[in-house]
């Protein structure tokens, strides 16, 4: 090689050198501005590819590959330029020459990846076919029918999802109720609408992990995160701009959207998230705008998904009967039907369902899966539960026989005394509040029912108790330490066997059918005993409770026995003794050895003489004495026991009279006081009295009335008075109810003045003097501010309910009523003024029953805009001479629900929305008064026919 040669080989490689560090400053302008043209074909393929993914498609691989490349030169690229910043563009020869060498070397990687671009049909589609479709269908198999629970439900949850102002949808039920079912089906019914641009389902379960709810909505979407990048941001960035359904099924526990990086849905964004869960709080704690209850299936729903599970077996004329009892004990759970009938199939030995029926009646995990497949999925809503004491009130709901309605002051009394919290508390009041939270929390749980006949029960379903007993079953594999002995509701005529009741801690008897307790069971451990409504029970034997030492609850309400054994005496540790409704008690011993009593119940009973030894019970708490005859009672005595919080003796033989009433200011700790008195002079002038009065929690007071149900937990109640007592107003203003039964010398309230402004429940009822209610010319501007109720019967001479025009213009009276019932009030002939209205907006239920002379129900000048804007349900019952509900047309926004009965001359109805197209609820009439109604056009009448029920 000569010497030229030599030379040129060199010179290459010299003048590139030379180049890195004469060329950095154009070099870097170079790098910016391909940089920034890479990022704009960059911006425009991501785009393409976040456009196709919601439709179905996925990001190609090759492309994906191309993207990930970009970024990372643009990372390194940004470090280049930092490094020149920071030296500005340094002297340094060394440091200019590394920097030139990398610049040139991200020229050729920029040049390297736009040679990819132009490869022939690589870009031509940025995505293909995905994996990852818009909706992923589920397996399911709903119980069929077109009006069947399930239907119905499903329908209520779509039209939820379907409804602009519902961002957060709860579907909530015990375990095994059929919410992922249900869920499953929304699900389906996804792929054939274009709703959301894609739906998303998580099953969340037990352990609640946020970064694999990320790392499966990732998935779902096709995204793939690097170790170290942010998901929540990633996240959130791709579903913002999707139309998103989000399936969270069986949450157990809330957690921030935020923190995961899920938009939160609202109206702009039309997204919305669904949530399974067995409790009603976690979806609250979610922010859920409607929560869904599933409930069980009907018995008729129950039978055909049974026999589905079955087969043929159950049809057959031998083994059908039982059948069906073994199908009624799944009590609706299509988890259980499933698991039992699967375990059934085939059977078609009468003597085999027998053995099965016998199995589940008595809570026994003896049919194939029932322990596996449905006891242990139940258990988890049991041991999910947040400490001990909850889960202690759902087992002792389990003493209750089955689909009972459990009065809840019994539950939280017996309870709460078993398990000590009177202890922690300063009083039974207190202990009360902390019982309630906890059932309401178990509410939450789904683990009790609410009951539609008022706030006073609640109810446990059957499987729910089935789990119960099982969980404190001695023979059970769960190892809970407490164990119960269970046989409410099973009709026993024989007590259950000596050996049985030694080593339980509960046991329950109630509503059985014995009617001898001859034994002399060794109860070591037993804490509770209900025999309560056994009511052919007639005698104990004389020790019956020697081996009881530590017994503290003791229920013999309801039974036949006519003494109680000396051995009583012996339950040295007993907390409360209730012996409510025994009519035929006649005796029972000295109490005073029971030095641990707290709560002693002898209302309704038969005992003709007050219990000797009452004055030694100094922890007696609580003393209802009510519907009693006793010859006597020492009222001095009970006034005296020093630690009495609440005390009821309404409706005895003989009234208490005031004076005798009036040494109760003595009872220092007092907080709840139910009587009856004859009168109210004696005390009720007294200063120390009010004070004294003021300061109970709750009462309930009597004046010469028969027995009232209560309205609300500060009431009185006047009735069959000859002249309205005297000096009621000081009492008045303390109540949150009035009751007035047959009260003579009353024609209206305004006599009360400002001692009617606390009155939430107002009952007027055979008041014949009653000519009105309230005149506002003698009232003052807040009488009956807080009035939610008014009840008004049998008023003959009631003119009207309210006089003298209506309230002055700032006047807040009536502006909380929510319920009106107006019956047998001959005289009315219309409820309302027109300005009257105005105080009505939050009027919610009006019924208006045999007012035979009333014309009208609002005798109208000019009606306000927008009145009855609440008003859900509407009666009209027995109106003879009805002839319009106001003569100016007006229209009910909210009505629910309208019932027109015999009430012949009414020829017109009310609108029942702003917009006849948005017409709801429905109207129940009979059919001639229906068919005789005047319409303004056709199309009203199409409409409205749509929601008339008939007769």
């Amino acid at each position: 090689m000569d010497l030229w040669e030599i030379i040129l080989f060199f010179w290459a490689p010299i003048c590139r050198h030379i180049g890195y560090f004469k060329d950095l400053n154009n070099n870097v302008e170079t790098l910016n501005r391909k940089t920034k043209k890479l990022k704009r074909k960059h911006d425009e393929i991501q785009a393409e590819v976040e456009d196709a993914i919601p439709v179905g498609k996925r990001q190609k691989t090759l492309v994906e590959n191309w993207l990930t490349e970009v970024r990372n030169t643009e990372n390194q690229v940004d470090s280049i330029r930092l490094e020149l910043a920071l030296r500005r563009i340094c002297t340094d020869h060394s440091s200019r020459y590394t920097l030139g060498k990398r610049v040139v070397e991200k020229l050729e990687d920029i040049k390297k990846l736009n040679k990819k671009l132009k490869a022939k049909g690589v870009f031509d589609k940025v995505a293909e076919s995905s994996r990852h479709p818009r909706v992923l269908e589920k397996q399911t198999s709903l119980p069929r029918g077109q009006q069947s629970t399930f239907e119905q439900t499903l329908e209520e949850i779509w039209q939820c999802l379907n409804e602009e102002e519902n961002g957060i949808i709860g579907i909530c039920g015990m375990g095994g109720i059929g919410k992922t079912t249900l869920m499953k089906e929304i699900n389906n019914r996804c792929t054939n609408t274009r709703d959301f641009d894609v739906v998303i389902w998580i099953t969340v379960s037990k352990d609640l992990n946020l970064g694999l709810i990320q790392e499966e909505i990732g998935n779902r979407l096709g995204m793939k995160f690097d170790r170290n990048e942010d998901k929540v941001d990633k996240l959130f960035a791709r579903l913002k701009n999707l139309r998103y359904l989000l399936i969270l099924d069986d949450l157990w526990e809330s957690f921030s959207l935020i923190q995961v990086g899920i938009p939160k849905p609202d109206k702009q964004n039309r997204c919305k998230i669904a949530i399974t869960s067995r409790s009603v709080a976690v979806c609250n704690a979610m922010g859920a705008d409607k929560s869904i209850k599933v409930r069980a299936l009907t018995t008729e729903e129950a039978w055909n998904l049974f026999c589905e599970t079955c087969g043929d077996a159950v049809l057959l004329s031998e083994t059908r009967p039982v059948a069906e009892e073994v199908a009624k004990e799944c009590s609706g759970l299509p988890l259980a039907i499933k698991t039992v009938g699967g375990a059934m199939r085939g059977k078609d030995k009468k003597e085999v369902w027998r053995n099965a029926l016998r199995a589940l009646e008595g809570a026994s995990p003896e049919v194939s899966g029932m322990e596996r497949q449905v006891f242990l999925p139940l258990k988890l809503s049991y041991d999910s539960l947040e400490n001990d004491e909850i889960k202690s009130c759902f087992l002792y709901c389990s003493l209750f026989p089955e689909d009972y309605l459990i009065p809840i002051d019994v539950l939280v009394r017996y309870w709460a005394m078993e398990e000590g919290f009177i202890e922690n508390v300063n009083n039974l009041e207190e202990a009360s509040n902390k019982g309630h939270d906890i059932l309401e929390r178990m509410k939450d749980a789904c683990l009790l029912e609410k009951v539609s006949c008022g706030n006073e029960f609640v109810r446990m379903h059957d499987l729910l108790r089935d789990l119960a007993i099982w969980i404190t079953s001695p023979s059970s594999s769960s190892i809970e330490g407490t164990k119960f002995l269970v046989k409410a509701g099973e009709g026993l005529v024989q007590p259950p066997e000596e050996k049985m009741w030694g080593g339980v801690v509960r046991i329950s008897l109630i509503c059985s059918k014995i009617k001898h307790l001859q034994i002399t069971p060794d109860c070591p451990n037993l804490v509770s005993l209900f025999l309560n409504q056994n009511s052919q029970l007639r005698t104990i034997h004389s020790n019956f409770f020697q081996l009881m030492p530590k017994l503290q609850i003791l229920d013999l309400s309801a039974t036949g026995i006519e003494s109680l054994p000396m051995s009583l005496l012996l339950l040295v540790n007993l907390r409360v003794l209730s012996l409510r409704y025994c009519k035929d008690l006649v005796e029972v011993p000295p109490l005073g050895k029971l030095k641990e009593l707290q709560i002693l119940d002898l209302s309704e009973s038969g005992l003709k003489n007050f219990p000797q030894g009452i004055a030694s019970l100094v922890k007696l708490k609580r003393l209802d004495i009510s519907l009693t005859s006793f010859t006597t009672i020492p009222y001095a005595m009970i006034y005296g026991l020093p630690s009495l919080e609440e005390v009821s003796m309404t409706n005895l033989e003989e009234h208490v009279d005031g004076a005798t009433f009036s040494e109760a200011v003595n009872m220092k700790r007092l907080r709840s006081l139910s009587i009856s008195v004859s009168n109210l002079n004696g005390f009720i002038a007294l200063d120390m009295f009010h004070r004294w009065f003021s300061g109970l929690t709750s009462f309930h007071v009597t004046v010469k009335s028969a027995f009232c149900l209560p309205l609300s937990n500060k009431q009185i109640s006047i009735g069959e008075c000859d002249k309205f007592p005297c000096g009621i107003e000081g009492l008045i203003k303390y109540a949150f109810s009035l009751d007035l039964y047959k009260s003579k010398g009353l024609t209206s309230l305004s006599k009360f003045q400002g001692d009617l402004k606390s009155l939430r429940d107002l009952r007027v009822d055979e008041c014949s003097e009653v000519e009105c209610i309230i005149d506002w010319r003698e009232v003052g501007d807040d009488a009956f501010q807080c009035l939610q109720r008014l009840d008004l019967y049998s008023l003959p001479n009631l003119e009207k309910v309210f006089d003298g025009g209506a309230p002055p213009p700032l006047n807040t009276s009536l502006q909380n009523l929510r319920r009106i019932w107006v019956d047998e009030c001959e005289k009315l002939r219309s409820l309302f003024s027109s300005s009257m209205v105005e105080q009505l907006h939050q009027l919610e239920e009006l019924t208006i029953m045999k007012c035979f002379q009333m014309k009208e129900i609002i005798a109208v000048d000019k009606l306000p805009h927008n009145s009855f804007p609440k008003l859900r349900v509407l009666r009209l019952v027995y109106l003879r001479e009805l002839e319009s509900i106001c003569s100016q047309r007006f229209m009910f926004i909210s009505l629910e629900e309208m019932k027109v009965i015999s009430c012949p001359m009414l020829k017109k109805l009310p609108l029942f929305s702003s917009s006849i197209h948005e017409i709801k609820g429905n109207i129940e009439g009979e059919r001639e008064w229906w068919e005789g109604l005047e319409w303004e056009d056709e199309k009203a009448k199409s409409l409205y026919t749509r929601i008339y029920k008939g007769p």
